[in-house]
């Protein structure tokens, strides 16, 4: 019987695993994929071998192409400005919690900037599809989180 190999901490500074791969605190004969969020033998050739398959790929493709948002800014003072940023943020709940479609945003937004001519807040808020899609999933890492 061949014996069980060990997690090796050099391999957290090669740079062909470094920002995927992470140790197992309870169990030295598996390492920890961050991306496919999944435990793969602690060998070396496991290790390249579960780097080459399909799932692997795919959800690191899918993690590189994820859209950066900008960062919705808090202005002190500027009461419009604040209240732009909390009324797009209650926006992406409302649609979330309605379970209704992102392209909703493309068109509500529009028809609340013709609904309301004279206010500020709705006249700056400026979102589609997906700045809802990435406010709602940075919120809802947030939320699972707690």
């Amino acid at each position: 019987m061949a014996a069980k190999r060990s997690f090796r901490d050099a391999w957290l500074n090669n740079e062909d695993f470094q920002h995927w791969l992470s140790r197992v605190e309870d169990n030295p004969s598996t390492a920890f994929c961050k991306i496919c969020k999944r435990e793969v033998s602690a060998e070396l050739t496991a290790i390249k071998r579960h780097k080459t398959t399909k799932i692997h790929s795919v959800y690191e493709a899918s993690e590189q192409q994820e859209v950066q948002q900008e960062r919705i800014p808090v202005h002190h003072g500027n009461y419009a400005a604040n209240g732009v940023a909390i009324a797009t943020i209650l926006f992406a709940c409302f649609i979330a919690e309605h379970n209704l479609p992102f392209t909703t945003a493309d068109h509500l937004v529009d028809l609340m900037k013709r609904m309301f001519p004279d206010s500020a807040i709705a006249q700056g808020m400026n979102m589609k599809r997906t700045k809802s899609t990435e406010v709602v999933r940075t919120l809802g890492r947030c939320v699972t989180e707690d």
